[in-house]
């Protein structure tokens, strides 16, 4: 069973940290922090790695409530979790034929998936929807 814990620290869009660890010293980069019309965001840093986490834990700021605990997802066992990988690599249907952008795209908008246009304008658009629809381009990087 692992965790994956989310740290953040309010009041700050990024910081360098440094921790610990035995006779090591880490730099971990707390990022994504906004200020915005919308409120404000804490600058955040993700691990399941238990010695960054114990590292993080153990320092003065995570004492002093200068850094606090954000989302914890709890994850099973490995082998469940590449059993649902190979699961749904199974139920995904591979399209060895698309070699390219406008295929991909053409394949996408045609029958069964209907996709708009509007939702495939670049590659990484159309990688999304494929994605969400459970189709493989193996052939187009």
């Amino acid at each position: 069973m692992r965790k994956r814990i989310t740290y953040e620290i309010h009041g700050q869009i990024e910081r360098n940290s440094y921790f610990r660890i035995g006779k090591a010293l880490v730099r971990i980069d707390f990022t994504g922090g906004a200020i915005n019309s919308t409120g404000v965001y804490p600058a955040q840093y993700s691990t399941d790695n238990p010695l960054f986490q114990r590292a993080i834990e153990s320092s003065d700021a995570f004492r002093c409530g200068e850094i606090k605990r954000g989302r914890v997802e709890v994850y099973d066992d490995d082998k469940k979790a590449e059993a649902s990988v190979a699961e749904a690599a199974n139920k995904c249907d591979v399209v060895t034929e698309v070699t390219n952008m406008q295929q991909a795209r053409a394949y996408l908008m045609a029958e069964p998936y209907n996709c708009p246009l509007s939702q495939l304008q670049n590659k990484n658009a159309i990688k999304s929807v494929a994605m969400a629809n459970s189709v493989s381009f193996p052939n187009w990087l």
